[in-house]
Order: C-alpha cells, then sequence, then structure tokens
C-alpha cells in the first residue's frame, strides 16, 4: 500500500512539475517591458516620436515619416526581439521613401516607448494596429490614399491577423509569419529532450497566459477572410519559425498573392537587402 501511494504522489508531482516548467519560462519571455536600444540607428537622432492614446488609456509611441503625395501609406510592424521595437524596421525607411510611399513604425505595446508589461504574439498587438491604422488613415494628408501593413516574424503575423479580424489594410507584405501557436511552440521545441511530453503543458501555460481564446487570434484562422494582395516570405533555414509555416499560409490565402522563398535565416533582409526590396517595391508596384 505504501509503494501505491508513493508511486500516485511521483505520478502527480512529476507533471505538476513539468507545467510549472513549461509555464515559468514562458511567463518569463512575455511578461515584462522590453526596452529599445537605439544607439547604432542614425535615424533615430533626428526622429520624433509620437504618442496615440489607445482605447485602453494606455499610449501607443511611434515614428512617422510623411512624404509627399504618397503613393500609399505603409504601417511597418517589428517582430519580437530583446532589446526590440521600432528601431527594428528603421532600414526600411529609406528605400520606401524614395520609392514615394509614406511610412510609419509603431513600438508594439510592452517594447520601447510604448506602454505596456505583457508580449502576446499578436493576440492583442492586433488591436495597437488597428488603432494607429484608423488615426493614420484620418490624417488629411492620407485622404483617400491606399494604408497597409508591412511585418516581420511576429510583426507579420499582427498584420494577418489585424487585417483578417478588422478588415483593415488595403495590402499585406508578411515576413516569416507563423501559422499558430501550436506550430511557433512545436518548432521551438524540436529540439528539446522529451518535446512531446512538455507541448501540452506549454498549450495549457499558453491558455493561462494569454486567454482561453488565444488560438483564434492567429494566422491560419484569420488568413481565409483577407481579401487584399499579399506577399510572404519565407526563410528557407529560419531558425526561429518553422520555413514551412509561410507557404502553408500562401496555399489558403485568397488572390491575389505573391510568395518568394530566400535561401537565408530568420532575418531575410539582412541576408539578402536587395533582393527583399525589390520584391517589396515589385508587389507594391503592381498591387495598388
Amino acid at each position: 500500500m505504501k509503494k501505491l501511494v508513493v508511486v500516485l504522489i511521483a505520478l502527480s508531482i512529476i507533471p505538476i512539475g513539468i507545467f510549472l516548467y513549461a509555464w515559468n519560462n514562458l511567463h518569463e519571455q512575455i511578461n515584462g517591458h522590453i526596452y529599445e536600444d537605439l544607439s547604432n540607428i542614425a535615424l533615430a537622432k533626428t526622429a520624433k516620436t509620437y504618442y496615440l492614446t489607445k482605447s485602453d488609456g494606455d499610449k501607443l509611441a511611434y515614428w512617422y515619416f510623411p512624404v509627399k503625395k504618397p503613393k500609399a501609406v505603409i504601417i511597418l510592424i517589428h517582430g519580437y526581439g530583446n532589446p526590440g521595437g521600432k528601431g527594428q524596421m528603421a532600414d526600411h525607411i529609406e528605400y520606401l521613401q524614395a520609392a514615394g510611399y509614406s511610412t510609419v513604425i509603431p513600438d508594439l505595446r510592452s517594447f520601447g516607448q510604448s506602454d505596456g508589461n505583457k508580449t502576446t504574439f499578436g493576440v492583442t498587438e492586433w488591436q495597437d494596429i488597428s488603432q494607429l491604422y484608423d488615426y493614420i488613415k484620418s490624417l488629411p494628408e492620407n485622404k483617400d490614399k491606399k494604408i497597409g501593413f508591412m511585418g516581420v516574424s511576429m510583426g507579420a503575423t499582427t498584420a494577418i491577423v489585424a487585417a483578417g479580424q478588422t478588415g483593415k489594410g488595403d495590402f499585406i507584405i508578411a515576413s516569416v509569419p507563423f501559422v499558430d501557436f501550436r506550430s511557433l511552440f512545436g518548432f521551438r521545441l524540436s529540439d528539446t529532450k522529451y518535446a512531446s511530453i512538455i507541448y501540452p503543458f506549454v498549450r495549457l501555460a499558453g491558455h493561462l497566459e494569454l486567454g482561453l481564446n488565444y488560438r483564434r487570434f492567429t494566422p491560419i484562422e484569420l488568413i481565409g477572410k483577407v481579401n487584399v494582395p499579399i506577399l510572404i516570405f519565407s526563410a528557407a533555414r529560419d531558425e526561429y519559425v518553422s520555413s514551412a509555416d509561410a507557404g502553408k499560409l500562401f496555399q489558403m490565402a485568397n488572390d491575389p498573392k505573391k510568395y518568394w522563398q530566400a535561401d537565408s535565416g530568420h532575418d531575410i533582409f539582412a541576408a539578402h537587402p536587395d533582393q527583399f526590396k525589390q520584391h517589396v517595391l515589385d508587389f507594391l508596384k503592381n498591387s495598388i
């Protein structure tokens, strides 16, 4: 009898321990404010930071770089990184401005100069993008101008979710998005011993940290509701997101759509800047 009790206690303690391990890892990754390092970004020395007060009372910080008579306005959405924030997208300003596009770069909630202390990988960030879109669209200089999204990684996911959830946005450029949290968590655990045992507990931790309905706010659930031109990039040697995810989303996306898989790691722009720029500019030229 004592042995049975010991076995039962062990069987209960082990899953609790695995859950606490999974929950703690996720909790530490997404909770807290992530600051940005702009020390090596020349643009940051002259860029003016604006603030939008959101419906929840928090402030969203952003840079705005308008051009005269813009062909369109592009909201650039950064990915997850620590340090992180709008500085991640600064390298896209010059070539887009030169081609005649106004640009806006926000710090998503909990990044940089924006308020917040929790990152949710698009589950709530789409609300930030939706409200910023409305404000930028209301400006006199953007009357009758098309406004779209260009995001990288978590930013790409946020762009697709925002467009699918709200119907806002006239075009999307999504570089290395993930399809859903099942894929994201599974890929991140793929090199972990006993990943198949840990994964269900990570999903449970996701419900506690991100909400019971967090899986609703993913590209795989919402891309079918996107009815504007979309360009999707995949990285063949991606270290952080499954390289197959972008291809799955492309297959599910409505026309018109374009796809490019780069022979690179997660940061396609760093590896192939000229090709990245050309794909973006060709897409914009033919889609707007």
